[in-house]
């Protein structure tokens, strides 16, 4: 295998192994401040989501939930798809957030990983 056959099998094997399931960061704030917001990932561990293909972040009063989702069927892990839906019951406002990318429900911006940007600038070096 030449070595621009070797970099795409890598890029690939990459993108392949952590396409299978989604990780979130699960936590409510009642159990944990550092889930309130401003979130503190630092502090937090993602979860390996199985069955998942989506992160939820929901703000009801003072309380935050995030936690695996299970979002739009047609939209697969790693869309950039998602989005927000407010709605008020009884007087008290709820607002859930979707989202389909590892780490997403945090309260910064999704951004890509360390090994996948590397990844991905070692292939592009290499095939062009």
């Amino acid at each position: 295998m030449n070595m621009k056959g070797a970099i795409l099998f890598t890029v690939l094997a990459g993108l392949v192994s952590t396409g299978l399931a989604i990780q979130c960061y699960v936590c409510t704030s009642d159990d944990d401040m550092a889930c309130n917001d401003p979130f503190e990932s630092f502090t937090m561990t993602k979860q390996t989501c199985y069955g998942a293909n989506s992160c939820t972040k929901t703000a009801v009063l003072d309380q935050i939930t995030r936690s695996c989702g299970y979002g739009n069927s047609t939209v697969s892990v790693g869309s950039s798809h998602g989005g927000c839906t407010t709605t008020k019951i009884f007087g008290i406002e709820a607002t859930s957030c979707t989202c389909y990318l590892d780490g997403c429900n945090s309260a910064n911006l999704p951004k890509l990983s360390a090994f996948a940007t590397l990844t991905l600038v070692t292939a592009f070096k290499a095939l062009f």
